[in-house]
């Protein structure tokens, strides 16, 4: 027995902070697949097929917001709730879960759990860790909590005062984790937010509240600290805060001159605005849509699939290969581009 502890014990020890992370999302998705395919999860009452529970519990917890079912017209309040577990846990990542309990708790933090704390957010260094993630725990629910406000103001004449409070708490969590799930199947099947579409509370709380997650947690520090005094800011944060303001008011003037005679035709100019940005916004991770995705034009697919590829900002709740990587990758084709020879690039 003494042998099969220091055997569990070694190998704990030997798990890299990668590693941890990875098993602990593995175990994460897994818990919530076994959750979404028992009978109480579904809204008739009957067991989910395990790999479609698995597919959705990995879309949640990776926030990536892609679904086999309409998440209102199948899955119960349970499962629905199941969901939303899964995205605040993929969004802020299960580190920061963890640390939040251990805050509560008044649990002193170790060096092993700093440095997971780092890795997983990307941070540069491990000074001043725990305050970072108390600013990221702290912000986030701050955040979640104005956009379920705001929702609400919309979502409780629309659906009642119960079921609006739940409605804009879910749908300001999976904005903000760039999850991409919604309830508006209440509506229409997979309609997502195309009933709100010309609506400016829905649209900027929606696309602030993607925007605010999808930037990272670092740059929230580094706002806080140095406040808006952009000259003072990091190398990384002018990066990403110049990269992110191109890509959303970039793709969303490109969104408008591509649909200005097709989804958009039939709006006013506000309406056609607010398509615009937001399928821009959304494109890069969340996966809402206001309009009818498949009846974009070609140039509009093509320019989504961009942004997606794109994606969010390193350290946040965001996916793809972040502002910064693309940002490096413009600006070293740039310089290439501006020497002479290849030799010359290569000499300097």
């Amino acid at each position: 027995m003494n042998d099969i502890k220091h055997d569990i014990k070694k190998r704990h020890k030997n798990l890299t902070e990668f590693r941890y992370i990875a098993v602990g999302f593995f175990l994460t998705i897994l818990s919530g697949a076994i959750m979404l395919s028992l009978p109480f999860s579904s809204r008739d009452g009957q067991w989910t097929n395990f790999l479609d529970s698995l597919f959705t519990a990995t879309s949640a917890t990776c926030v990536t917001g892609l679904v086999v079912f309409d998440t209102f017209r199948h899955w119960s309040i349970i499962g629905q709730l199941v969901i939303l577990v899964l995205i605040q846990i993929g969004g802020m990542g299960f580190i920061s879960i963890g640390v939040a309990f251990s805050m509560l708790l008044h649990k002193k933090i170790g060096l092993r759990q700093r440095d997971l704390m780092q890795e997983s957010v990307n941070a540069l260094e491990i000074g001043g860790i725990v305050r970072l993630f108390s600013v990221i725990i702290r912000g986030t629910f701050l955040i979640e909590g104005i956009g379920a406000v705001l929702l609400a103001i919309r979502f409780i004449p629309d659906f009642g005062i119960i079921r609006g409070i739940y409605f804009s708490v879910f749908h300001s969590i999976s904005a903000f984790c760039n999850a991409g799930f919604d309830l508006m199947g209440i509506n229409e099947e997979y309609s997502s937010f195309t009933k709100y579409v010309a609506d400016p509370l829905i649209n900027i709380t929606i696309m602030l509240l993607i925007i605010i997650g999808g930037i990272g947690f670092t740059i929230w520090n580094e706002v806080r600290i140095k406040k808006l005094k952009f000259s003072r800011y990091s190398l990384h944060a002018k990066i990403v805060i110049s990269t992110t303001l191109i890509l959303v008011f970039g793709g969303g003037l490109f969104l408008y001159i591509f649909e200005k005679n097709n989804t958009i035709a039939g709006m006013d100019t506000p309406g056609a605005i607010f398509a615009s940005l937001f399928g821009s916004v959304t494109a890069r991770t969340a996966g809402f849509n206001t309009v009818d995705t498949a009846a974009l034009t070609q140039e509009s697919k093509l320019l989504t699939i961009v942004l997606m590829f794109i994606g969010g900002s390193p350290g946040s709740t965001a996916g793809g290969i972040k502002t910064t990587t693309m940002a490096v990758m413009i600006i070293y084709i740039v310089s290439l581009g501006n020497c002479e020879t290849r030799d010359a690039c290569s000499q300097t």
